[in-house]
């Protein structure tokens, strides 16, 4: 489903976006296009171009239903769209420096894509005190539970963490990494190295 809007108009998530979500299923992305400014639910690969918004994932938006269910409340997709509709201001407030750093990890978004990891919900961005601009990218893989975060800095010149928790086991967390990524590298070679450091976090021990 699309969305349209003019430019600098509120993101509106509607029932059917929540249902068009849930159909694609669980490496689906709800997105927000920048240049079409069309809401919509697109695969892995799509939802890596630096120009879509994530607003969540279908494990997000799972989570998100798990909430109201844990709470006693009744599950209404009216309800999730509600409240996507404000997660989605949340991003978009913080987009600018999104849209920065998609560009940075646009190749290692795709690296993990092809090897079946795929983005769980929206991705967080921190700008420091002291420091460069950095985002978090959530990963899980295909039909597994675990999730990978994956912490980068502005132009990979900070290291990279990654950290890999199983939700049926929080007592500590499967993997906890950093890697040195401001070295003699290219940006292609730094995001497979990343990816590929991400895939064996999800998969140790399975």
């Amino acid at each position: 489903m699309h969305t349209s809007m003019p430019h600098g108009a509120r993101i509106i998530i509607t029932r059917d976006h929540v249902e068009d979500l849930r159909d694609h299923g669980p490496s689906a992305c709800l997105t927000w296009h920048e240049d079409t400014h069309q809401v919509e639910a697109v695969g892995p690969h799509t939802a890596l171009n630096p120009s879509r918004m994530i607003i969540t994932g279908y494990q997000g938006l799972r989570e998100l239903a798990d909430y109201y269910t844990a709470e006693g409340h009744e599950v209404a997709d009216d309800d999730l769209a509600l409240d996507l509709t404000d997660i989605a201001a949340d991003w978009r407030a913080d987009w600018p420096g999104i849209r920065t750093m998609n560009l940075q990890v646009e190749d290692l978004r795709g690296a993990l894509a092809e090897a079946g990891a795929y983005l769980s919900t929206a991705p967080t961005f921190m700008l420091p005190g002291h420091g460069l601009p950095q985002m978090t990218d959530y990963y899980r893989l295909a039909g597994g539970s675990r999730l990978a975060s994956v912490t980068v800095g502005f132009g990979f010149t900070e290291p990279t963490r990654i950290t890999a928790e199983d939700p049926d086991d929080d007592t500590q967390p499967i993997a906890d990494l950093t890697l040195g990524t401001s070295g003699t590298l290219t940006h292609a070679a730094t995001s497979r190295l990343i990816a590929s450091t991400v895939t064996s976090a999800l998969n140790q021990d399975r």
